[in-house]
C-alpha cells in the first residue's frame, strides 16, 4: 500500500484480512529477531501505520506510575516539512498514568479504544484529548485507534496510538474513522509487540550489568596504574569517536567502545614494585610491564562474545608502533589490527592533553605537534588525520570527563577515603 492508499470504507464493499493475517506473522518474525528498543518501537509503529494506512501515530511505554513517550510518526507533516524537521518537534515527554488522557485509560483498562473524531468526545468520557499539539502544528487529529501492548501474562508494557485512517477518494486524501475490523489485527500486533519489549528490556538490563562488569574490570586495572574512572571513559570516546569517522559501525562500534575500555586489564598482573616505580624503569622492569598486554590477553582469552574477543586484541596491540618498533609482537602498518591502532593512539591522546597523578596537562598545541611528529611512526597516519580533523570534538570528551582534584587525592593518600565515598 502506498501512504495514501486504504482499504475500502465501510458499506462500499468487502475486504479480506488474510493478507493482514499474512503480514503479522511477518512481523511477528522480525520482531522477535529485533533487540534494540528503540529499533523495536520503530518497527511496531510503521508496520501498524502501515496495516491500518493510519497517517500518524505513538508508542508509549509504562514506566511505573507514568506513560512515557517514546516515538512517533505524522505523514502529513513529514510531506509538509521534511522528515527532520518532525523528528525534531517529538520529544520525550512523560505522562501520568492515570484515565484523564486516551493512552492513559487504554492502559489501566487494558481494552482497546476506537474514537471516529477526538474532537467530538462526549462530555461524560473519563479521558479528553489535547488539542494544544495540533494548534501550534496546524494538524488535525481525528479518527484514532488506540491499543494496550499487554505480554504473556497479562501486564500492560505499553500502548500504541493511530491517529487518522486515510481513504484515497478520487485522488483526494480523507479521513476516515478506524474500521473496526482492523481492531483485533492491531490488538493482535500490540500483544506481539508487548512480548518483544519485555524481551527487548529484558536483554538490554543483562547487557548493561555485564557492561557494567566490563567497565570495573577495567578500572581495576587503572585503579592500580593511579589511573581514574575518567581516564577510560575518555579513552573510549575518543576511540568512538575515530572508529566513527573511520567507518566502523553498529555492534562494531560498540565493541571497540569496551574494548578500549579494558585495554590495559593486564596490568593487574604487574608487580606493584613496577607498577608503582617513581622514577625510570630498568630494562629488565621495562620488559616485565611490556608484559601486561599479554596478561590482558590471557584474560580475556577463550570468550565466545565478540565483545570480548575485540577486547582481547586491543589489550594485545594497543602498544603496536606503525613501524614495527612496538611490543609485544613488533607487528607494522595495517598487520595491526584496526581496534590496536585506534586504542593506541586514544591512549596517548589521553596522557597528552591530561591532567595525571605526576604531570599537569600539555598545551594543545605541544600534543597537536607531538602527534603530527608521530604521524607514520608511531600512529597509523589515517587515524592521525582523522583525530586532528576532530580535535575539536576530542577536547568536548576531555572536558565532559575531566579530573577533579578529588579524583587524585585518593591516591596520594588512601586514609583519606571516607565510608561515605563507598555508600
Amino acid at each position: 500500500m502506498t501512504s495514501r492508499e486504504c482499504l475500502p470504507p465501510p458499506g462500499s464493499g468487502p475486504f479480506q484480512l488474510d493478507g493482514l493475517a499474512g503480514q503479522l506473522v511477518k512481523v511477528g518474525l522480525a520482531l522477535s529477531s529485533t533487540r534494540e528498543l528503540g529499533e523495536l518501537l520503530e518497527l511496531v509503529l510503521h508496520e501498524a501505520r502501515t496495516m491500518t494506512n493510519a497517517d500518524a501515530g505513538s508508542v508509549y511505554l509504562v514506566e511505573g506510575n507514568t506513560l512515557r513517550f517514546e516515538t512517533s510518526h505524522n505523514q502529513t507533516l513529514s510531506e509538509r516539512l521534511g522528515e527532520e524537521t518532525v523528528r525534531t518537534m517529538f520529544k520525550r515527554f512523560e505522562l501520568p498514568l492515570d484515565a484523564h488522557s486516551i493512552a492513559g485509560f487504554v492502559a489501566l483498562n487494558s481494552s482497546i479504544l476506537n474514537i471516529p473524531d477526538v474532537y467530538a468526545i462526549p462530555g461524560g468520557a473519563p479521558y479528553r484529548f489535547n488539542r494544544s499539539w495540533d494548534a501550534s502544528h496546524d494538524y488535525r487529529s481525528r479518527s484514532m485507534l488506540t491499543a494496550p501492548m499487554m505480554d504473556q501474562a497479562g501486564r500492560v508494557v505499553g500502548v500504541l496510538q493511530l491517529i487518522n485512517a486515510m481513504h484515497n477518494a478520487g485522488g483526494k486524501p480523507t479521513v476516515l474513522p478506524f474500521d473496526t475490523r482492523f481492531e483485533p489485527i492491531v490488538a493482535a500486533l500490540a500483544s506481539q509487540a508487548a512480548v518483544a519489549i519485555v524481551n527487548a528490556k529484558l536483554h538490554r538490563d543483562l547487557q548493561a550489568a555485564w557492561l557494567d562488569s566490563v567497565f570495573r574490570l577495567g578500572v581495576a586495572a587503572e585503579y592500580r596504574d593511579k589511573e581514574t574512572a575518567n581516564h577510560i571513559k575518555r579513552v573510549s570516546e575518543y576511540s568512538v569517536l575515530m572508529g566513527r569517522r573511520l567507518g566502523v559501525t553498529g555492534d562494531d562500534l560498540e565493541y571497540l567502545r569496551w574494548g578500549a575500555a579494558m585495554h590495559d586489564t593486564g596490568k593487574l598482573g604487574i608487580p606493584d614494585s613496577i607498577l608503582h616505580k617513581p622514577g625510570p624503569l630498568t630494562a629488565e622492569e621495562r620488559s616485565t610491564m611490556e608484559y601486561h598486554t599479554l596478561i590482558g590477553a590471557l584474560i580475556l582469552k577463550g570468550g565466545t562474545n565478540p565483545l570480548m574477543r575485540s577486547s582481547q586484541v586491543v589489550s594485545l596491540c594497543h602498544h603496536e608502533r606503525w613501524d614495527g618498533g612496538g611490543y609485544p609482537r613488533g607487528l607494522a602498518g595495517e598487520a595491526i589490527p584496526l581496534f590496536g591502532r585506534i586504542v593506541a593512539l586514544a591512549d596517548v591522546f589521553d596522557a597528552l592533553i591530561s591532567r595525571r597523578v605526576y604531570k599537569p596537562p600539555f598545551p594543545l598545541e605541544k600534543v597537536i605537534a607531538i602527534l603530527t611528529g608521530e604521524r607514520g611512526r608511531h600512529f597509523d597516519p589515517a587515524v592521525v588525520d582523522i583525530l586532528l580533523e576532530n580535535m575539536e570534538e576530542a577536547c568536548h570528551i576531555k572536558d565532559e570527563y575531566m579530573d577533579t582534584d578529588a579524583d587524585f587525592e585518593k591516591f596520594r593518600n588512601y586514609s583519606l577515603l571516607k565510608i561515605e565515598d563507598v555508600l
